[in-house]
């Protein structure tokens, strides 16, 4: 589903929907108002719309349209499967409520401010969407082709005109992409803002949302790096560079690198080389799936430098008790939902 300018899901244009159509025909709740109220209140255009829909002479328009293009059996499955929320009530006011629906939740709240009440109904978009596991890193192959490895916690989605209309995919975490070339229709990653667009390439993203840093590796091709609010960043990356925009500072900053160590993850292999601690305790947190707890705050500043292929916690935790001069417990848990807790203090 497309809902351009809103953070809303699925679920909350259906509710607000509804919310709306009870509030014009007088069936909302004190609790609605209010939902309406904060909703109204966040955005001028949101406002806009409101007023707009809030017209009788609207409402009785949009009605007219929706009942033109034969809605009853669309009507009836929806009253169906939603029958548990009783919206079979009176039902010239759930037709209203079905209006407001199409309007916000299936065309977008604000793509109703472009294209008139119901002038045309968007083609509804669904997305795919693919999550790797906590602890686990896995590969997908997507319709054009592409192939795409996905890090501990990362979710990659893509809309069902990917490699038709399109080639647009939405990241959270870090992924490399080993990208089919297509030349009418380019690959664009969107990170964090950051949007990187490829034709067919080599590279690494990574940007997960407790970062406050997305970079992009680039291990052979060319990549186009934009950003959704800041216009000055455009540029173009060689084989070999590294690129990492700070969100906080605005400061995006280039360097030859070598790749190898930045993507060796999806092979299973994480390289540590002159890395502070504290870049090194959040990487193994996501391999492992577990909680580190850092009791004295001098060994986040420690640097640290190993090769990771197939130890375990003990051998890891060893091998920096040993280099770093760091104990550490590890308590063990019972709730297979709830991940080892490993506790780090100095040696003194």
């Amino acid at each position: 589903m497309n809902i351009r300018n809103s953070g809303m899901n699925l679920f909350e244009n259906i509710k607000f929907g509804s919310i709306i159509g009870k509030y014009l025909t007088g069936n909302e709740t004190p609790e609605e108002s209010g939902q309406i109220k904060k909703l109204v209140e966040k955005d001028k255009r949101n406002r806009e719309l409101f007023n707009r829909l809030n017209k009788k002479e609207h409402i009785a328009s949009a009605i007219e349209n929706f009942e033109s293009y034969n809605g009853e059996p669309a009507w009836k499955r929806y009253t169906d499967r939603l029958s548990m929320l009783v919206l079979k009530k009176r039902l010239y006011q759930w037709k209203v409520a079905a209006v407001i629906f199409l309007l916000i939740g299936i065309s977008g709240f604000f793509a109703y401010l472009k294209v008139g009440v119901l002038d045309s109904v968007e083609k509804k978009r669904l997305y795919t969407t693919v999550t790797s596991p906590a602890g686990q890193n896995s590969r997908i192959v997507l319709p054009d082709n592409s192939v795409v490895w996905l890090n501990s916690t990362t979710t990659l989605s893509y809309n069902n005109d990917y490699s038709i209309k399109n080639r647009e995919i939405k990241l959270s975490g870090q992924a490399f992409f080993q990208v089919e070339r297509n030349e009418k229709i380019p690959l664009i990653v969107k990170c964090k803002g950051l949007n990187v667009k490829v034709l067919g390439t080599r590279f690494d993203v990574s940007g997960y949302p407790e970062d406050h840093t997305v970079s992009v590796v680039l291990e052979s091709g060319s990549v186009e790096l934009g950003h959704e609010k800041e216009k000055s960043v455009d540029l173009f990356l060689k084989p070999g560079d590294k690129a990492e925009f700070d969100s906080d500072s605005k400061h995006l900053s280039v360097n030859h690198v070598d790749t190898y160590r930045f993507t060796s993850w999806k092979d299973g292999v994480v390289i540590f080389k002159n890395d502070p601690m504290d870049k090194v305790l959040e990487k193994l947190e996501r391999r492992y799936n577990i909680e580190i707890e850092v009791k004295d705050p001098e060994i986040r500043k420690l640097i640290f430098n190993a090769t990771i292929i197939n130890e375990t916690v003990v051998e890891i935790f060893d091998l920096i008790k040993f280099t770093c001069s760091v104990d550490y417990q590890i308590i063990r848990s019972k709730d297979p939902e709830v991940p080892e807790k490993v506790i780090l203090k100095l040696i003194k």
